[in-house]
């Protein structure tokens, strides 16, 4: 069976080739992320009797079959046999933890750096006595993102031509269609077709990610027994996979042992605009907060893929995996047992500690890639994450201090306050306010509506009309920094961004309240503050443009002591309501869970009461 492919850079996916392979003089070496076999995980979790390396070699003089740094074996490769079919089996059963892979040696001058690679194919097979029933429900959440959906589907098309590969008789793609467009949509409709009647589409109210993935959920219970579904595996309709990605999942879930059977498959997270940097791989939250003990980890290098985050089979059940890309048993989602609707952002975190005992595991080659969630305002977003942290806090956190949830709520509020964000302020007040009204509250809301409702509070505009808002040239000026913005944010930048003292050394700042105490200093130019920058650039300012690199969407900010007298009575009320309310609504999310997790009340929510 085979467990996975040996896999190349490609233009439209990831070009970085030391995710690959590494060019070593006159060997290259197959020991890049995506071509590592990490043992102790299998041996963990996997039923491998036997494990070996099949290849199809082309113009290479050697081959060298490694264990970590240790070469296990060397064959040369002479005459005719420089092309060819090989088996190579690997002593599996003598190593408990590491890495297997492979290298090869090449004619002169091939290794060199800019020249193709070798001529390989391969994979690497394992042998299972009675190999699990696996059969895979992708749910793929999606809304007016048509383009997303016709790239995502022509990679699909070509995994279900591969008869070749027996994941692609076990798998089915769930197309949840959020907005309700997907059939007057030519393209995509011409892509199901060639998908052969595997990919089936839903049409869905706009309940969010969360109402989404929950009625793919919903129709996998459903088809459980007709299709003999097993897993569900919820990926974002905007990242790019690679589809061997399938295969591994297949090959990794049918060697799995009985006692594992229920466990968690979680998703590695890369970005697509540095497709060598892993995102996260797994994350943790506490106090409120998301935790990421290894963002933004450069994986070209072998030393870092081989470290204990990556080789490790223990995970804590403090870990879960982001909704981008995840993979639940059907033994986890039941009728009675599904996410809590929170439209969007959190439903992950909750579901997967809630089903922690579970267990989790990362596999490399597992995951997508994905923009970088830096490059925007928190925004509207701000709304569903106080209120939702809230939510998974009184779930997963119930000794939390009301003081604590005080100087949380305060911070959200204060902080896009700061760099004029007077909208999303307010709606850091709204989150907490709706979080105090219960559950019953939340469930009896249409979510669509109430989205809309929220995202009329802070909003961007095309970045022209500033034009008819400022001088002609301040406008060139916000340009010019705008293009500074997009153009000289690099990885280095990046991390800065997540760096633990990024906000330290600015005490006067912070008592002044980033200048709002202290008079505006006079403007000699326009200033622009953006996404990625720290709120203490708007220190005294009068005037800000507002911009998202990613959007490149801008907003003409200025400082209103109205607002702040607004702010300053709404930090006030958000002190009344966590000592009034935050303890009763906290405790009715405990009590009440499995009310609205059901599949019944599920249906209720999405109008699916009729549902067959």
């Amino acid at each position: 069976m085979r467990l996975q492919t040996i896999l190349f850079p490609t233009e439209n996916m990831c070009g970085a080739e030391e995710l690959y392979f590494h060019r070593r003089g006159k060997w290259i070496d197959f020991d890049g992320y995506f071509n590592l076999f990490y043992i102790e995980k299998r041996k963990k979790y996997s039923r491998l009797d036997r494990l070996s390396l099949a290849l199809h070699i082309e113009g290479a003089q050697a081959v060298r079959l490694m264990h970590d740094r240790e070469i296990l074996a060397e064959r040369t490769l002479e005459g005719l046999e420089q092309e060819g079919e090989y088996v190579f089996e690997l002593p599996y059963h003598r190593w408990e933890s590491g890495v297997f892979w492979f290298s090869l040696k090449v004619p002169e001058g091939q290794g060199e750096s800019g020249r193709k690679w070798p001529k390989v194919r391969g994979f690497f097979d394992g042998d299972v006595t009675a190999p699990r029933p696996v059969s895979i429900a992708a749910v793929i959440c999606t809304y007016r993102r048509e383009a997303y959906v016709i790239r995502n589907l022509a990679c699909l098309k070509e995994i279900f031509e591969n008869t070749a590969l027996e994941a692609a008789s076990h798998l089915q793609v769930f197309l949840v269609d959020n907005g309700q467009t997907l059939e007057e949509n030519a393209q995509v409709q011409q892509l199901k077709r060639q998908c052969g009647g595997r990919v089936l589409t839903f049409k869905n109210p706009n309940a969010g990610g969360a109402g989404g993935f929950t009625r793919g959920m919903l129709e996998a219970l459903k088809r459980r027994e007709a299709k003999g579904l097993t897993h569900v595996l919820l990926m974002d309709d905007d990242a790019v996979f690679e589809p061997d990605l399938f295969v591994r999942l297949y090959g990794f879930l049918a060697a799995l042992k009985e006692e594992y059977s229920s466990i968690t498959v979680g998703g590695n997270l890369l970005r697509e605009d540095f497709p060598y940097l892993l995102h996260a791989g797994g994350e943790r939250f506490k106090d409120f907060k998301i935790h990421n003990d290894h963002v933004l980890t450069d994986l070209r290098d072998f030393d870092t893929c081989t470290q204990e985050f990556f080789t490790r089979a223990e995970y804590d059940e403090t870990l879960y995996s982001g909704w981008w890309c995840c993979c639940f048993s059907l033994e986890t989602v039941r009728e009675d047992n599904l996410p809590i609707p929170l439209f969007l952002h959190f439903d992950d975190i909750e579901y997967c500690l809630r089903n922690a005992e579970n267990g989790l595991v990362f596999l490399n080659g597992i995951g997508v890639w994905h923009k970088g969630f830096e490059w925007n305002f928190t925004g509207a977003n701000r709304y569903y994450d106080v209120r939702n942290s809230l939510i998974a806090a009184a779930l997963l956190e119930p000794d939390q201090r009301p003081m604590a949830v005080k100087k949380w709520v305060w911070r959200n509020m204060i902080t896009p306050f700061l760099e004029f964000r007077y909208g999303e302020s307010y709606l850091a007040y709204r989150g907490l306010l709706d979080f105090c009204k219960g559950p019953k509250w939340l469930f009896e809301q249409d979510p669509d509506r109430l989205n809309r409702k929220v995202r009329g509070c802070f909003g961007l505009e095309p970045f022209e009309a500033l034009k008819g808002q400022l001088a002609p040239e301040e406008y060139e000026e916000a340009a010019r920094q705008a293009r500074i913005c997009r153009s000289e944010t690099g990885p280095d930048e990046i991390r800065a961004i997540y760096a633990a003292n990024r906000r330290r050394g600015h005490f006067f700042k912070k008592f002044t309240w980033n200048g709002w105490f202290l008079p505006p200093k006079k403007e000699r130019k326009i200033s622009l503050i953006s996404a990625v920058d720290i709120p203490y650039k708007a220190f005294r300012k009068k005037r800000l443009v507002l911009f998202e690199p990613a959007s490149g969407k801008a907003l003409l900010a200025v400082r209103d002591y109205g607002e702040l007298k607004k702010l300053l009575r709404n930090l006030l009320r958000a002190g009344r309501l966590v000592d009034y309310f935050y303890p009763k609504a906290a405790r009715e999310y405990r009590e009440r869970l499995s009310e609205i997790t059901s599949a019944s009340a599920w249906k209720k929510y999405l109008g699916l009461e009729d549902h067959e």
